[in-house]
């Protein structure tokens, strides 16, 4: 292992510890108790069983939206709209959660996660398209998009896929069969952690030792290099947008299918899209590195809503930590860049491009 490769990720531990040395200097200045505050943060995410289920489960959003990010940017596109994505898959997921009672949970729940997947490729196949077909910006069209998406559930649930009261605004809970079952009982973690943990294994092995990855890589890298070697770089750009946002809509599905409630409701994606983006960043688009950087997201969100109750702190302050640690994370980044070594190409790549040199290391 090169002394870059273990640099990196201690840089970015650093960048984490310093970010949470200056949440706690920013809670100091309040004039609040820090060590109440942290002690709060601990309880609130690891203090009890039912606190630390609460954490695993908002670490399966954020890891999916997270590896999400990863396959887009590896084929240098940015997919900004995963919270969109997440929206349209937990959306088809509870049309089918709906729609489809009476199957055997066998069938009904992989169908309904099947949905979910379906609808975020399908809302990223259309920036997809806009990108490969017209050139449209794919940063403005995963937005845009979001922003339909974010409308579009909202008159579902208050319209369509409303409970039949109809004073509630939101759908009725899917059908049992659909629902994943618990995992760690007296909490409310379950099962689809196990699916999580299996995506971002393949994933890793996708990207890393398979052709597929190597093309995504190699089209990331230097577009034109990739269309030298014969890659169709477009259709690999627009691949790796779909199936990130299939990814995400995978998230989406678990939001509808493994929440309390388990119905359509508007927000119900709670910014988990925008938060898996920091996630990856933190772990430097590396996909088992996203498992580390979500659980500490995870803690982070589910410690600070016991901050305002118990200290009387804003639980924004989660927030400007997750800020801190971009800006801190995104300066190692370029550190770690600057400081890379630039080693001459070995004599068996003296026919490779350089470019292609790089993504085979």
């Amino acid at each position: 292992m090169s002394v870059h490769a273990v640099r990196g990720p201690l840089v970015s531990l650093g960048a984490v510890v310093l970010a949470l040395a200056a949440s706690l200097l920013v809670i100091a200045l309040t004039g609040a108790p820090v060590g109440e505050a942290a002690r709060a943060m601990w309880d609130g995410a690891f203090g009890s069983r039912a606190q630390f289920g609460a954490t695993l489960t908002k670490f399966v959003p954020l890891v999916l939206a997270a590896i999400g990010w990863v396959i887009a940017s590896r084929a240098g596109r940015l997919n900004v709209g995963l919270e969109g994505q997440i929206l349209a898959g937990g959306t088809l997921a509870a049309v089918v959660g709906l729609g489809a009672a009476g199957l055997p949970g066998a069938v009904h729940l992989p169908l309904a996660v099947a949905a979910g997947a379906v609808g975020g490729a399908a809302l990223g196949g259309v920036a997809a398209w806009l990108w490969a077909r017209y050139g449209v910006n794919d940063f403005i069209a995963t937005l845009l998009l979001t922003l339909i998406m974010t409308q579009m559930v909202s008159w579902l649930a208050n319209g369509p896929m409303e409970e039949p009261t109809g004073t509630l605004g939101q759908s009725s809970p899917v059908a049992p069969s659909a629902r994943w079952p618990i995992l760690l009982p007296g909490t409310t973690l379950r099962a689809d952690i196990i699916l999580v943990i299996a995506l971002v294994v393949a994933a890793a092995f996708v990207l890393r030792r398979t052709v597929v990855g190597y093309r995504l890589r190699l089209t990331g890298a230097n577009a034109e290099a990739a269309r030298a070697t014969g890659t169709r770089t477009t259709l690999v750009g627009a691949g790796a947008l779909c199936a990130s946002a299939g990814v995400a809509g995978v998230a989406g599905s678990s939001l509808v299918l493994a929440s309390p409630a388990g119905n359509l409701a508007p927000g119900f994606s709670a910014e988990y899209g925008f938060d898996g983006i920091v996630v990856a960043l933190l772990a430097r688009n590396s996909p088992l590195g996203c498992v580390p950087a979500a659980f500490l997201l995870a803690a982070l969100r589910q410690g600070g809503g016991l901050l305002e109750a118990r200290v009387g702190i804003s639980s924004g302050l989660v927030t400007a930590t997750q800020a801190i640690v971009i800006l801190l994370v995104t300066a190692s980044a370029w550190y770690l860049d600057r400081r890379r070594p630039r080693s001459r190409p070995r004599k068996d790549d003296a026919a490779a491009p350089p470019v292609a040199q790089e993504v085979a290391s």
